[in-house]
């Protein structure tokens, strides 16, 4: 089983769904959540939710929710701040969404072999709900978040997590060969040039 945590309209988990027995699909934008549920339509191994993964104690949070459905956050600097790609790059609202945590996915559906998060600059938010350790996580990276990047190692590495790999951009399919030590994957990552890199950190134990 995989969990695909900010599905999206479901391309992740269709390229995926032949490599488990089922995905748990999990979207926090409703327009887009519906058109995931179009999307895996004959897929009944492909299990979706709509909700916001999140670290919060509340039943709901604000989320961004982007015209673009690519760039919708639970992180609002992901699109007002200077300093990141999608500065006034589109327009978005922000609504109420409900939350939820890793931990709870894990009480119910059980453990997954794989964690994926994708969730535009809310990454920490998403991992740090977690406290039970999984055998392989990938999340997004942008070469201007590192901070975010470098906040989601620390939490993983007090679970147990040890070795990391480096994708870069979108490819669905793509499985690491190599994976090295923390402080080689910061060094690489503090050498990536702001708004222009980003790709998925895999990690495993």
């Amino acid at each position: 089983m995989f969990f695909d945590i900010g599905a999206n309209i479901g391309k992740w988990s269709l390229t995926n769904i032949s490599n488990c027995d089922k995905i748990i699909a999990i979207e926090a934008a409703p327009n887009t959540f519906q058109k995931l549920l179009s999307n895996v339509i004959s897929c009944d191994n492909i299990i979706c939710l709509n909700y916001a993964v999140c670290n919060s104690n509340e039943e709901y949070v604000d989320f961004f929710n982007c015209a673009t459905n690519t760039i919708s956050t639970l992180n609002g600097n992901w699109l007002t701040s200077t300093e990141s790609r999608f500065y006034n790059h589109n327009s978005y609202n922000i609504i109420k969404c409900k939350t939820i945590k890793l931990d709870s996915l894990i009480e119910k559906y059980g453990i997954p072999k794989l964690i994926k998060v994708d969730v535009e600059g809310g990454e920490f938010e998403t991992i740090s709900s977690l406290t039970t350790k999984v055998e392989q996580i990938c999340f997004e990276w942008a070469s201007e978040t590192n901070d975010i990047t470098f906040k989601c190692m620390d939490h993983l590495e007090t679970l147990g997590y040890q070795k990391y790999a480096i994708q870069y951009e979108d490819e669905y399919t793509f499985r690491p060969t190599d994976y090295f030590d923390k402080e080689t994957i910061l060094n690489h990552l503090k050498n990536t040039t702001p708004k222009n890199e980003w790709g998925m950190i895999w990690v495993i134990s």
